[in-house]
């Protein structure tokens, strides 16, 4: 959660400058759900919600977007190495949530909000959008 933090302290002053901006702090199921072996992974998404949400609250009216998305199981490297023998070859790879954060930063939505990228796709049939 620190790079995050760190990340978002670099930009703020440019985006409170410009009254606008998105940030997009990308999580996972495993910071709002439990889940054996994924302590570590989870407890560290779950901070970076919080954040979220206090960054949301603290940057309420300047114009500044915060947005928490969960692109949802991937076929990642990372996923495989975690759960070697698993079969993950019918998740989609990291390409395909995309769409999902470009129609989030080309609308002007509320200020807060926590989206799951696949499901947002499917929802407003975004799959034909280009990453």
């Amino acid at each position: 959660v620190l790079a995050p933090l760190h990340l978002t302290q670099l930009v703020l002053p440019q985006m409170r400058s410009l009254r606008s901006g998105t940030i997009f702090n990308v999580t996972s199921d495993a910071g709002v759900e439990a889940y054996p072996n994924w302590g570590g992974y989870g407890a560290s998404k779950a901070a970076l919600e919080h954040l979220s949400r206090v960054l949301s609250a603290e940057l309420d009216t300047t114009g500044i977007r915060v947005y928490v998305v969960d692109p949802g199981d991937m076929n990642t490297q990372m996923h495989r190495d975690a759960e070697p023998g698993v079969d993950l070859s019918e998740l989609p790879g990291p390409d395909i949530p995309a769409p999902a954060f470009l129609w989030l930063v080309e609308r002007e939505t509320a200020p807060f909000g926590r989206f799951q990228a696949l499901d947002l796709i499917n929802r407003l049939e975004l799959s034909h959008v280009v990453a």
